[in-house]
């Protein structure tokens, strides 16, 4: 593989281009995970389970039903209920899609049923029922990683032609993100499963649940919650998505952040380690970077959500194609 240039954390001075960064190689995620366990052999130790993980499902969900019926109890009004989603439930709202995550890499039990049960549950205080095509797709992200349009993370063509190059496009497609992410799944439907009408029935049901025992301001608290976790209306945690994979320094392609936010999102910063070893729990990923120090070290990484998003929304060479990116196996640019 081509050596890639690779820089340490200088700031937040980025330098993305504005179209991709074709590359021919594999992924270096493959790379780094042999060369890792040869140099050193005792991160393997590190793969495995982590049933205590599943303890945090139910402390979410309890937390977000008990604020719900803190808002429709006390009669918020529109405001106090969106300031309590922004401040409070998108986080942990934000905290359950880790969650989500690490179940569906299957790292919290070892039998692959109960992580997907444990997943459902968890994403019933989302409303949206999105779990089971998150699990699908999600795959899909590690096994084809930066190839367009194998790879579901990779922005359609008409999302940069219409939101990927002024201040108010990328703003309305941040804010927007679960919306364009929903569509361009569309390009490699989901076949149906038990799991996804299992997860529309228990959605379902308890949202009904929520509105005949609590109310519907609980439901419309939940609802915003989960949306502001994504990066509705611009909420800081939407820049994770820019932040894991977009190209602000050339020919690098997974960054990750070690900030404050991993306390409260179960690690999910720790992204080049994540790709590297998708069998680590997160609670192993900080051991694994401590392991490997050289191959971590220097590789830029983000150190605010809110300065990338900032950057994003500003930098005009900062766009929907500022991503390193590869073509799909067995096509070219004459057959994509």
């Amino acid at each position: 593989m081509p050596a890639v240039v690779e820089k340490k954390n200088i700031g937040e001075k980025y330098s993305p281009k504005p179209e991709y960064s074709r590359v021919s190689y594999l992924q270096p995620h493959w790379t780094r995970r042999k060369e890792i366990s040869e140099v050193h052999p005792e991160v393997q130790k590190l793969h495995g389970t982590d049933p205590a993980t599943g303890v945090w499902v139910f402390v979410t969900v309890a937390a977000l039903v008990g604020l719900s019926w803190v808002v429709q109890a006390y009669n918020f009004s529109f405001l106090a209920l969106f300031a309590l989603a922004y401040c409070v439930g998108a986080f942990v709202c934000h905290a359950q899609w880790v969650l989500i995550h690490e179940l569906t890499h299957d790292l919290v039990f070892k039998a692959p049923l109960l992580n997907t049960v444990l997943l459902l549950f968890c994403n019933t205080t989302h409303i949206i029922p999105s779990a089971s095509s998150f699990r699908y797709f999600h795959k899909q992200h590690h096994a084809f990683l930066n190839e367009t349009y194998k790879d579901p993370d990779v922005p359609s063509p008409i999302e940069d032609k219409i939101f990927g190059h002024s201040m108010l496009g990328k703003a309305t497609w941040l804010s927007l993100f679960s919306v364009f992410q929903t569509l361009r799944l569309l390009r490699s439907p989901q076949p149906f499963e038990w799991a996804t009408f299992a997860n529309f029935l228990s959605n379902g049901l308890f949202t009904y649940a929520i509105m005949l025992t609590i109310g519907h301001k609980a439901v419309i608290f939940l609802l915003l919650s989960s949306l502001l976790s994504v990066g509705l209306l611009l909420h800081p945690l939407g820049a994770r998505w820019i932040a894991e994979h977009w190209a602000v320094f050339p020919l690098q392609e997974t960054y990750s952040y070690y900030g404050v936010i991993n306390t409260l999102a179960f690690n999910i910063g720790y992204h080049n380690e994540h790709h590297d070893f998708v069998g680590v729990p997160w609670r192993d990923l900080p051991k694994l970077r401590k392991i490997a120090p050289e191959y971590y070290d220097n590789l830029h990484q983000h150190a605010s959500y809110v300065k990338l998003l900032w950057a994003f929304i500003t930098t005009p060479n900062f766009t929907l194609r500022s991503r390193v990116v590869r073509w799909p196996k067995g096509k070219s640019s004459k057959s994509e």
